[in-house]
């Protein structure tokens, strides 16, 4: 099965204070979604790899726990 990566850019700011820049693949779960709310909304994993991040100094990737996120938002 082919996965087709659709990359969204995003800011997130975390329970912790940290804010990071970086995409997520809105086809990342098992249906594809079209917008950054359904990823949310309709996603069953509780976790997002946020990937190409820019945070600190670091350029690397993170696995965030979605219930420790305070904002996500698109950065277009």
């Amino acid at each position: 099965m082919k996965v087709t990566v659709r990359s969204q850019p995003v800011r997130v700011k975390t329970a912790d204070g940290m804010t990071f820049r970086g995409n997520i693949n809105l086809n990342g779960e098992t249906e594809r979604m079209d917008r950054l709310s359904d990823f949310f909304v309709k996603g069953k994993n509780p976790f997002i790899i946020l990937y190409d991040v820019s945070a600190h100094g670091s350029s690397e990737f993170f696995i965030i726990n979605k219930a420790h996120i305070i904002w996500i938002a698109p950065d277009d």
